[in-house]
């Protein structure tokens, strides 16, 4: 016969094995959720624990996540305010009523303790255990946090794995425009941080900062960028920017926004930055040919390409008259038509010789009777006069895809293409008209 003293402490000891082999099993759990309902379960079946489990928001308090089957949840609060309280190090214990009851505990009598979850140097989790908790019980909860907190940060490194090896992939398969190309990655990107919407801009020394990427609606796509440092972040629970360096003094920000139902979290968050690193390196990479400084020769066009093409004397009378012209005249004589605008993003001062060689390209595609010329922002651009929107779509992937050629034989860096329709009766200004372009090929100016 054992007595109550041994059999006690056969109880401890089959406990503590028990403990170990959780150890191990809680490195297979597939999220956070799960390992937290993981350790709220080893809890109550060890010691008759009923454990609650909060997650930390991006905002710094802490939302109720995980709970035991079955549990009355009317009383606990569903966010917890206790950063200013909360040690990254041991457990915190609240036994005033007072401060129960500010906390959000409604009829809450005794003591409630607080077992912190750190994961990537801060408070990830917190484990709430309410009523007494002895010595020993305590000293185990704190290892199993502990672990707890070198699971999540193997979960945050996995999920930022796989979310660097899709971008990759999808970056590796992508071709043809340049536009679509960054449409196509960013597009990936959103969807693997699970985001509403995106835009992708690129400031780059002395110049103006270009959009290059947006799918999202026109009024966000046109609202004024956070001004984001690269290499920093800042996530709301309703949007979320991290910024990038793109070398040569070049930067770049992108930008998500949140669906009304489905906030941002840390955890996406940190799959956000994880991409980011993939998306920074392949941008840098396919903007060489755009990124280099006023009187530098393009890398993607060699001197031999260009001297086919003559270099076409500054416009004078600026392009937009001549638009301005030819738009009246379809407005008196009720025609239609359409503006296609060719843009270098990012270029500080396109070289004379490559827009020479863009211009000759885009005229190659155009009518005799279609006006063609730069615009003061040093843009291209082209009315197709007396065409029907059938005519217009068919003109521009005639000319995007003639573009794309010779940007991918080297003779030209990427260009963005764009068009905009003008039915009879219903002229805009050149001005309206080329943003219109601009926006429809995913360039916006901020």
């Amino acid at each position: 016969m054992y007595t109550p003293a041994e059999r006690d402490e056969g109880d401890r000891l089959r406990r503590r094995s028990a403990v170990m082999r959780f150890l191990s099993h809680i490195r297979e759990s597939a999220s956070e959720r799960d390992l937290m309902l993981s350790v709220i379960e080893a809890g109550a079946v060890w010691y008759d624990l009923d454990a609650r489990a909060y997650r930390r928001e991006l905002d710094g308090r802490f939302s109720l996540e995980a709970w035991l089957p079955g549990t009355d949840l009317s009383h606990d609060p569903r966010t917890l305010d206790v950063a200013a309280i909360l040690s990254s190090r041991e457990p915190t214990r609240i036994s005033s009523i007072n401060e129960l009851e500010q906390l959000g505990w409604q009829s809450m009598q005794g003591e409630v303790v607080l077992l912190p979850i750190v994961a990537s140097g801060e408070v990830s989790r917190v484990l709430v255990v309410p009523g007494q908790v002895e010595t020993e019980v305590e000293g185990i909860l704190v290892a199993v946090c502990e672990a707890a907190g070198a699971v999540i940060d193997e979960l945050v490194e996995q999920r930022g794995e796989e979310v660097r090896e899709r971008l990759a992939r999808r970056a590796g398969e992508v071709d043809g425009a340049f536009q679509a190309c960054v449409r196509e990655v960013a597009a990936e990107f959103e969807t693997a941080v699970d985001a509403a919407a995106v835009r992708i801009a690129v400031t780059r020394p002395g110049q103006p900062t270009v959009t290059v990427c947006s799918t999202g609606e026109s009024e966000w796509a046109l609202s004024p960028l956070p001004a984001v440092a690269p290499g920093a972040t800042e996530a709301a629970a309703s949007r979320l920017a991290l910024g990038f360096s793109l070398g040569r003094g070049a930067s770049g920000v992108v930008e998500f926004l949140a669906a009304d139902e489905r906030p941002f979290t840390v955890d996406r968050v940190q799959a956000a930055e994880a991409g980011l690193c993939v998306l920074s390196v392949w941008l840098a990479g396919i903007s060489i040919g755009f990124a280099k400084a006023p009187g530098e020769k393009p890398a993607h066009a060699p001197a031999e390409a260009h001297a086919a093409a003559p270099v076409p004397p500054p416009p004078a009378p600026p392009f937009e008259d001549a638009m301005r012209d030819e738009l009246a005249r379809a407005d008196r004589l009720s025609l239609a038509g359409g503006v296609l605008v060719a843009s270098l993003p990012g270029a500080p001062q396109p070289d004379p010789r490559v827009l020479s060689l863009i211009i000759h390209t885009v005229r190659g595609e155009l009518r005799s009777a279609d006006l063609l010329g730069q615009l003061a922002g040093g843009d291209v651009a082209a009315v197709l006069v007396r065409t029907s929107p059938e005519g217009v779509a068919r003109a521009a992937e005639r000319v995007r895809e003639r573009l794309d050629q010779r940007a991918r034989a080297g003779e030209l860096p990427p260009v963005v293409l764009g068009h905009a329709l003008y039915p009879a009766g219903q002229i805009g200004t050149p001005a309206s008209l080329v943003a219109k372009a601009r926006q429809q090929a995913g360039l916006m100016f901020s």
